[in-house]
């Protein structure tokens, strides 16, 4: 797989994510409070996932990046939410 499919794939899963989230809060299923708490969960977790590789023996530059920028991303959808 390309970097291009991968970075296709990884924004079509955050859009399904963050529609389904906002299905289960319009209806009722879910308040927007608990919807951006486990996004905000999550994202908490992939940043302390990120530093922990970032501190290793030897740094994972690419996973940790990666994580740490989830993380902002994570933060973002639950902002919008």
């Amino acid at each position: 797989m390309s970097t291009f499919q991968d970075g296709a794939y990884t924004l079509a899963a955050v859009s399904a994510t963050v529609a389904l989230f906002r299905a289960l809060v319009k209806k009722g299923v879910l308040t927007r409070d608990e919807a951006v708490r486990a996004i905000l969960d999550e994202a908490v977790a992939r940043a302390i996932q990120g530093e922990a590789e970032h501190q290793g023996p030897e740094p994972a530059r690419s996973t940790s990046d990666i994580n740490r920028q989830s993380a902002e991303i994570l933060k973002f959808i639950a902002d919008k939410l």
